[in-house]
């Protein structure tokens, strides 16, 4: 049997929580189960290359990926040291020696697949434990490249996919999924998740796993546990299988996710003509912009028109750029931007068409006197856009509610 164990950068940030992972290893080397280690680097060693990068006016991200892959590779190095020195023979490996190759997608790169995958198997055999970079891949000419955030959760449900692991680990300093954000309030865990849910939760603000890890855990039917470096308990397993409530029809809230980092785009008095939906969005979505909440205002017989949506705040810049250049400058109209704004979901399936969700909802804004700036809906989450500023009183009002109500699809136990 194998398992995959990735431990994030909080999980290796010094020398101390380094060498504390060695009684997980000793855990599962007592029994008998092989085990493939995937490391992150060293928290805030990513953000101190960037820094220095910047120091120096990078312009090209290639060069700059090569220099973010250092982090991984002292992670790996350190560990393997440490777990030789204790007779626990192990082989650190890079992206380059397994050929994990991906394509030329600088900095947001995506897998193609795992050239010399056999090396891992080899070492394994030979009772190695096999401890490589994550994050991390190479072009087919030989470059470095970086996959983004949650790269490295990526590289762990790839390898897991494989070997063919019975479970793929995400070790952090979080010990499982909770249904809201533990540090706004304290709240049931999650003993369980399925992948659908999973992927909402993480889509929406959820920080525990990242939309591409689960999106390929999904696809290859690959399970994964979120468990604590520091504390001993089962966690959270994302699966396919399905567990049913008593009611079968009783809707079940999943849980309620926050986004901070939301930028509200409105771009005003454009000509409302057919087509302008594709000439706005159209270069942002090209220049792989993620949009959400899009409300076109759009009123039969009028000339003019006003057309909103959301962006995240690293696109502010670049989103602005774009629209002088492909709407402004030919068509007219003027840009307005509001910042400083939070998405709230309430994530679980059927959740629009069962009205005391969105009731509840509109009852706790009113409660707290929280004006809603926009409100999107769907079959598997209602959304919420408010103030900053608000962002605590909301959750902590929802999540009281809907736990009164007995409404969270409870597989896991209260904090």
């Amino acid at each position: 049997m194998i398992i995959i164990q990735k431990f994030g950068g909080t999980s290796v940030g010094s020398k101390q929580r380094i060498k504390f992972l060695k009684n997980i290893i000793k855990k599962y080397k007592n029994l008998k189960i092989k085990t493939v280690m995937i490391l992150s680097a060293m928290s805030g060693e990513t953000s101190k290359m960037v820094f220095l990068a910047r120091y120096f006016f990078y312009k090209k991200i290639k060069e700059l990926d090569c220099l973010l892959c250092v982090g991984e590779q002292v992670s790996v190095s350190l560990f393997s040291i440490l777990l030789n020195s204790i007779n626990i023979e192990s082989k650190p490996l890079t992206s380059v020696q397994i050929g994990l190759l991906t394509n030329n997608d600088y900095n947001n790169a995506r897998i193609i697949c795992i050239k010399n995958f056999l090396l891992i198997v080899k070492n394994l055999r030979k009772n190695k434990i096999p401890v490589l970079a994550g994050f991390q891949g190479v072009t087919k000419s030989g470059n470095f490249t970086t996959l983004g955030r949650g790269g490295s959760d990526t590289t762990a449900v790839v390898i897991a996919l494989y070997l063919k692991a019975k479970e793929c680990q995400i070790y952090s300093d979080v010990e499982s999924v909770f249904f809201s954000d533990p540090r706004i309030c304290r709240n049931i865990k999650m003993d369980f998740a399925s992948f659908e849910t999973m992927l909402e939760l993480s889509s929406l603000g959820s920080k525990i796993l990242f939309v591409r890890c689960v999106e390929i855990a999904r696809k290859y039917n690959v399970n994964i546990r979120v468990l604590s470096s520091f504390l001993k308990n089962k966690g959270t397993l994302i699966s396919n299988k399905r567990k049913f409530s008593n009611s079968m029809e009783r809707v079940l809230i999943s849980g309620i996710t926050h986004s901070n980092n939301e930028v509200k785009i409105t771009v005003k008095n454009i000509p409302n003509t057919y087509g302008i939906s594709s000439k706005i969005l159209g270069p942002l979505i090209s220049n792989n912009i993620t949009i959400d909440m899009v409300v076109h205002n759009s009123i039969i017989g009028e000339k003019k028109t006003n057309f909103t949506f959301l962006i995240e705040n690293k696109f502010i810049k670049k989103t602005i750029y774009l629209l002088n250049r492909h709407i402004l400058l030919k068509i007219g109209g003027k840009i307005e931007y509001v910042n400083h704004i939070t998405k709230i979901s309430v994530v679980g399936i059927g959740v629009r068409t069962h009205n005391n969700i969105i009731e509840k909802i509109l009852f706790c804004t009113s409660k707290l006197k929280v004006n809603i700036i926009l409100i999107s809906t769907s079959e598997t989450k209602i959304s919420i856009l408010i103030k900053n500023s608000n962002t605590i009183l909301i959750i902590r009002e929802l999540y009281t509610i809907f736990n009164q109500n007995s409404m969270f699809r409870r597989n896991g136990r209260v904090a």
